[in-house]
């Protein structure tokens, strides 16, 4: 396979960065990387499984077995890098586990391994717990990113101030090395969150293709959101008390597009929600 470094008449690859754990509620953000290095050939540029990374306690390997006879293989943590061959560009992706040790040095030798590739242009996603209804858009932020840029990409320009995640240190690493990079975050519903979240997964990946110029075939998930969304949809109306809150959520959604609250003030909502219900009774 021709790598775009190797092909003179295929633009510089661009990057996609998805760590999983703090900064990926229900697995939205890592998912869309998944995809391509599924769907689409490439190889490995590097794995990055050093103990310097990460405390074992924290993130633990992985144990499986291998064959019927019992044996059994352990899989360490690891950041893989990989270039992926989609049509018109390569993407270098980099995905794995948020590490638990020497973020700086790590973001060093990500940045050195991109800029290697001749990377231009990168973009790092991430996905929250949010009180957005699922009945509705998911909606999405960036930064850093114009008023001009998110009108036309219809998203939020994300003011957020506060703890970040190695999404944030990433964003900020490549940024400073003269990469254009934007972060973009996904809203997910907060009382149904496990994963998959195919809604949001899709809801990044038609931004990732608008920022990167790149076109992929994205029909699973397309696919996945309409069985997703009629399996709410069950469980919902099977739960008078939850059916209430997303018809409550789907009021305020629909009145306001003032930015999602934050973790605290969706708690303390619910909590306000949870005792008018109880002196209804």
């Amino acid at each position: 396979m021709t790598s775009a470094s190797a092909d003179s008449q295929r633009p510089a690859p661009v990057a996609l960065v998805a760590f999983g754990g703090w900064g990926d509620a229900g697995d939205a953000a890592s998912a869309v990387a998944d995809h391509l290095l599924q769907t689409y050939p490439g190889e490995d540029l590097a794995d990055l499984d050093e103990e310097d990374w990460f405390d074992y306690q924290t993130t633990r390997p992985l144990t499986a077995l291998v064959d019927d006879e019992g044996a059994r293989e352990v899989a360490w943590p690891a950041i893989s890098i990989g270039l992926v061959h989609l049509p018109g560009v390569d993407v270098v992706t980099v995905t794995g586990p948020e590490p638990n040790l020497r973020w700086r040095t790590l973001t060093r030798t990500i940045l050195q391994i991109l800029q290697d590739a001749g990377v231009t242009r990168a973009v790092v996603l991430g996905s929250m717990l949010a009180n957005t209804p699922h009945t509705r858009p998911f909606p999405v932020s960036g930064s850093p990113l114009s008023t001009e840029q998110a009108r036309e990409l219809g998203m939020e320009v994300s003011e957020y101030e506060g703890p970040t995640g190695i999404t944030g240190v990433v964003t900020q690493a490549l940024t400073e090395a003269g990469i254009d990079t934007t972060a973009l975050w996904v809203a997910v519903p907060h009382y149904v969150s496990e994963p998959p979240q195919p809604k949001a997964s899709l809801a990044l990946a038609r931004r990732v293709e608008a920022l990167l110029d790149l076109r992929a075939d994205w029909s699973s998930f397309v696919a996945d959101t309409a069985a997703w969304e009629n399996g709410v949809d069950e469980l919902v109306r099977a739960d008078e008390d939850i059916a209430q809150y997303v018809q409550m959520l789907e009021s305020e959604k629909d009145a306001t597009e003032e930015p999602e609250a934050s973790g605290e003030a969706i708690a303390a909502e619910f909590e306000r929600f949870l005792r008018r219900r109880d002196d209804k009774k």
